[in-house]
């Protein structure tokens, strides 16, 4: 071929080689791990993993996507070992987290492996925001509350991009939530039943279940007779809706 010559064709051969072999060596939890990564709902705005790690159990390296994430932690757990692989190697340690804390953690690649230090699993949902650019640059811990014994609605953490609002709904009386402009995941921390329309249609929501709100949609949350109604809502851009 006129203007071609070996040189280009072997760099060009190269090139394939080394985006093939970043294909094959990127190894997505979902496909390599399913004991260990589930996906509970994946939309255009936000993938929400659940995640599971046995006592002791050793995770092998794996990757996950450069998006902002949200954490929420759903049981008392022990401290995990990360080891990050590639370019910036290192070790730290995840301490224990409480049932109800969350973490915000700006974009960054992740290319881990991990140790579970602890005697007692580790589960909790991974929240990836596809559409959110959090203005942050280090990540922000929200704790879990010392009581479930008073009714809360507040927000603890906003951001241009996103805002978490704890929910607590105490009592037999039902606890209608604010109705935002924009969607929103429900994270049930305890038992609960919610109601979108008819308040004598509800559903049963377990403890670590979720469920998605469309904008303007309204809810009503009634407690467990057993416990105290304790949910997140993640408030995600006007666009993730759409």
């Amino acid at each position: 071929m006129p203007g071609f010559h070996f040189g280009s064709r072997l760099f060009l051969v190269v090139l394939a080689a080394n985006l093939a072999s970043a294909t094959v060596h990127a190894q997505d939890p979902v496909a390599t791990l399913p004991k260990n990564y589930t996906v509970a709902l994946d939309t255009p705005s936000i993938e929400v993993m659940r995640v599971h790690y046995g006592p002791h159990e050793k995770i092998p390296v794996h990757d996950h996507t450069s998006f902002a994430t949200v954490f929420v932690y759903l049981n008392d757990s022990g401290p995990l070992r990360i080891d990050h692989a590639g370019e910036n190697a290192a070790s730290v340690t995840r301490p224990p987290t409480t049932k109800g804390a969350f973490r915000v953690s700006p974009a960054q690649t992740e290319r881990h492996s991990i140790e579970n230090l602890g005697d007692t699993s580790s589960d909790f949902l991974r929240v990836e925001l596809k559409q959110s650019a959090l203005a942050m640059k280090e990540p922000f811990r929200g704790k879990a509350p010392q009581s479930l014994g008073e009714n809360q609605d507040s927000l603890e953490f906003t951001d241009i991009d996103l805002q978490i609002e704890r929910i607590i709904c105490t009592g037999h009386t039902a606890c209608p939530i604010k109705v935002p402009a924009t969607p929103s995941l429900l994270v049930a921390l305890t038992p609960l039943s919610l109601a979108t329309g008819d308040p004598e249609k509800k559903e049963k929501l377990e403890a670590g279940a979720i469920f998605w709100l469309n904008p303007a949609q309204g809810a009503t949350i009634v407690p467990d007779p057993a416990s105290p109604a304790h949910l997140l809502r993640i408030l995600l851009p006007a666009a993730a809706g759409q």
